[in-house]
């Protein structure tokens, strides 16, 4: 379990192929990744499951299975699945992966044994060092996407400039990128992840929280409209937690988003902060809600405005 399913798909991926009773050659016969679809772990996946361990393995002496995000499964399929784990036959090894430990049926977790997973300190600290002042572009990113992290690290930080990751300072020219910017690819994530952050900044900053949100409200209907709600109130949550830290007067090395620690020290935490984090971490480790993304939206939005509290001293 951890924070970045990524992080922990990509490592239980390597400890599988380290295995010395692992065969690559097999991979298709003998290794089944489930991960979510549309949201969410139907029962057919679990079938798949049940298909798979029918047999043993032609050759070697193990099969994998890897759930990855299983705190996805409905309850359909968490309760399948519970019946695989009961029984499994001496071939197989299951591994899940999961963000939300406590979210899982008490009896999943009973029969498991579970393991933290964090990506290393060591690689956002060598993040830091290959990229100096042009870290501050990409760091939240990489803290919130593994497979980001990865791709700079292997990148030249040469190639990085505040150019080919500006964006637009207008709600108008936000909501495009926003919408328009629908590739996986790492460059685009955090285009739109920076453009997440200065929507999220632009309604702090704004006097009339209503008129505002309703310029945005169109970003949150039509598809792929509650992956974008998702997006934002991962956001939120991150400075929330910012707020927090600079409250506190411990270091700033903890911090997210550090390409906006000169507009973060002038703020201070609201006294429902505590409550909207929660709300924010809560609606993140759940499965997918039934709520709607305008109101998810709307939610966390007013979550930063009321809880980022303008300091009246300039941030001292």
């Amino acid at each position: 379990m951890g924070r970045d399913s990524e992080y922990m798909k990509a490592s239980v991926i390597s400890v599988i192929e380290a295995d010395p009773k692992w065969n690559r050659k097999r991979y298709i016969e003998d290794f089944l990744l489930i991960e979510p679809e549309n949201g969410n772990i139907g029962i057919d996946r679990i079938r798949d499951i049940e298909e798979m361990m029918l047999h043993k393995p032609a050759i070697d002496k193990r099969k994998f299975v890897l759930i990855n995000q299983c705190e996805k499964m409905t309850d359909e399929s968490a309760n399948a699945f519970l019946k695989v784990l009961e029984e499994p036959p001496d071939f197989a090894t299951l591994i899940m992966t999961t963000s939300s430990w406590q979210s899982l049926l008490p009896t999943v977790r009973s029969r498991t044994i579970s393991i933290v997973m964090d990506i290393p300190e060591e690689l956002m600290n060598r993040l830091k060092s290959d990229y100096g002042e042009r870290v501050s572009l990409i760091y939240a990113s990489a803290q919130q996407s593994f497979s980001v992290l990865r791709f700079f690290l292997e990148r030249d930080p040469e190639s990085i400039t505040h150019e080919v990751f500006g964006v637009p300072s207008d709600l108008e020219g936000l909501k495009q990128l926003i919408v328009e910017s629908v590739e996986e690819d790492p460059m685009d994530l955090v285009r739109r992840r920076r453009a997440f952050a200065a929507l999220c900044k632009s309604f702090v900053d704004s006097r009339s929280f209503f008129s505002a949100f309703r310029e945005v409200s169109s970003i949150f209907i039509g598809q792929g409209s509650f992956e974008r709600a998702r997006e934002l109130v991962e956001v939120s949550r991150s400075l929330l937690r910012d707020i927090v830290i600079l409250s506190a007067d411990t270091p700033n090395d903890s911090l997210t988003n550090i390409d906006l620690l000169e507009w973060l020290v002038n703020f201070k935490p609201g006294k429902d902060i505590l409550e909207d984090f929660v709300w924010c971490d809560s609606f993140l480790r759940q499965r997918t809600s039934s709520l709607s993304a305008t109101l998810v939206s709307f939610r966390a939005l007013y979550a930063l405005s009321r809880s980022l509290v303008r300091r009246n001293n300039g941030g001292n």
